[in-house]
């Protein structure tokens, strides 16, 4: 798992809404005032505090707040409103402020640079609202994010991180893909969707892992136990049938201690006859390929009666930890999580360094 992410934001707090500048006995800040560097233009004739914060769920909420009662914010500032933090608004290059995408009626017009507008000529759903502001039921944000998503890949991971954070559904989305007509790299990413991807990360892999070398669906983010019940690990990608464990090794993954640990996950697992792989964010689409392959090649695919293996639960992503805790204090975090599942299921104490 890539552990410097997870699928839920905190709920937006100190949200700030736009004010209009002094203008015919109207309360607000002078015109004077609103051209100094005290305040920051954000539509025409509307400004915020020039320190308000920058953040995805500011830029969404000044947008809601001036749209007409007929719109309603879509796509990334919906999602990213309903709590998904992948939706962050930006470029590839995660600085490159994306515009906030809304739903209007075909008759209404809206313009900004900060702005991108979707208009249909159906009826609008019934918005939701969050934080004072209307937003688009969030299968329907999604549908409008994936249409523009730069790659089938892309699409995947948007489908797959909105279904961590819960803030869509499995059979929802199936619908979607009966009942509206499609771009192709939006029906791939809909047909696809895997509900136990926990980072971005795990969704490109497991992307990789199907549609690249052709592999069928395997398990995400699943106990592996020994036959007496210990927990081995939780790895990120589990092929039962041939016995293949593999995990994608994020940032967090590189210290000193973290890598002695994954040895040692690693040598737990190879112990009891599955065979790993590993993969990196650097890693081209045909490295990972040769490893899986390699991985399988290696595997001694015993029938269930041989394994000396058994899978256990599906583990989601922990509780989410504050904003700005310490990468350290993030894995003591998981450690504890995986330690209390099995505290639950054995009914024995367990120590988290024993993971």
């Amino acid at each position: 798992m890539d552990d410097n992410w997870h699928p839920c934001c905190p709920p937006a707090t100190g949200l700030v809404a736009p004010v209009r500048r002094w203008a015919e006995g109207r309360e607000g800040p002078s015109a004077g005032r609103v051209r100094g560097p005290g305040f920051l233009a954000v539509s025409r004739g509307w400004h915020v505090p020039a320190d308000t914060p920058r953040t995805p769920e500011q830029r969404a909420f000044e947008v809601g707040c001036l749209l007409p009662t007929s719109g309603m914010l879509t796509g990334w500032a919906a999602l990213r409103l309903a709590g998904a933090s992948y939706f962050e608004g930006v470029e590839p290059d995660r600085r490159t402020p994306l515009p906030v995408p809304v739903l209007l009626p075909h008759a209404r017009r809206l313009r900004g640079p900060a702005v991108v507008v979707a208009r249909t000529r159906r009826e609008l759903p019934d918005p939701i609202v969050r934080y004072g502001v209307r937003c688009a039921p969030n299968d329907v944000a999604l549908l409008h994010e994936i249409r523009r998503a730069s790659s089938a890949r892309a699409a995947g991971v948007m489908v797959d991180m909105a279904l961590a954070a819960g803030v869509v559904e499995r059979p929802v989305l199936r619908g979607l893909v009966r009942d509206v007509r499609l771009p192709a790299h939006a029906t791939y990413a809909l047909g696809r969707a895997c509900a136990e991807c926990r980072s971005p990360r795990e969704s490109a892999m497991l992307q990789v892992w199907e549609s690249v070398a052709g592999l069928p669906r395997p398990l995400m983010n699943r106990e592996v136990r020994d036959l007496s019940g210990r927990l081995l690990a939780v790895v990120d990608l589990l092929d039962v049938d041939a016995g293949v464990c593999g995990e994608f090794n994020g940032s967090a993954h590189r210290s000193a201690r973290r890598q002695s640990r994954d040895e040692k996950r690693h040598a737990d697992l190879r112990a009891v006859g599955l065979e790993t792989f590993a993969v990196v964010g650097s890693d081209s689409d045909d490295v990972q390929v040769e490893r899986m392959h390699a991985a399988r090649g290696r595997a001694l695919w015993l029938p269930g009666s041989e394994r000396r293996w058994r899978v256990g639960a599906f583990v989601p992503a922990p509780p989410l930890a504050p904003v700005d805790t310490e990468e350290a204090e993030r894995e003591v975090i998981m450690l504890e999580h995986y330690a209390a599942l099995e505290d639950r299921r054995s009914g024995e104490p367990s120590s988290p360094r024993s993971r």
